[in-house]
């Protein structure tokens, strides 16, 4: 009794002092672990709690000089000095065009969204600047 009574202090004094969110570890009598902020279900053991801090979500964050280095690399070098460059058709400066916007809209989801997109957004946003930037 006398040790229950120990472990179960600071459970509770970190219960209390919390009037927020709760995450509890639950141990079934089949031995399934399992994470969740409800009570415990009928049967299950209780192994500990822990009280939950939310966190504020970060402000969209302006694009730092890296970033803006690494978009500038992606665009075509300025033409050297001293040698003319060939004036570009109607179409290929269109399409260039084109592909400059679809690189810029997925840089800045990806800037704005850099945490929440998963792989297959990412693929889909990488092929949709391949279709715009195709020749």
């Amino acid at each position: 009794m006398r040790i229950q009574s120990v472990l179960l202090l600071p459970t509770l004094l970190v219960a209390a002092a919390s009037p927020g969110a709760e995450l509890r570890k639950c141990v079934a009598p089949s031995g399934a672990v399992s994470y969740q902020s409800l009570p415990c279900a009928e049967g299950s053991q209780q192994a500990w709690v822990q009280p939950v801090k939310a966190e504020a979500e970060p402000p969209p964050r302006a694009a730092t000089p890296p970033e803006k280095a690494r978009k500038q690399a992606r665009r075509e070098p300025a033409p050297a000095a001293g040698k003319a460059r060939p004036r570009a058709g109607g179409a290929a400066q269109a399409r260039r065009l084109r592909c400059d916007k679809a690189r810029q809209e997925a840089d800045e989801l990806r800037d704005r969204l850099w945490n929440k997109l998963d792989f297959q957004q990412r693929s889909d946003l990488d092929a949709k600047v391949a279709r715009a930037c195709a020749r």
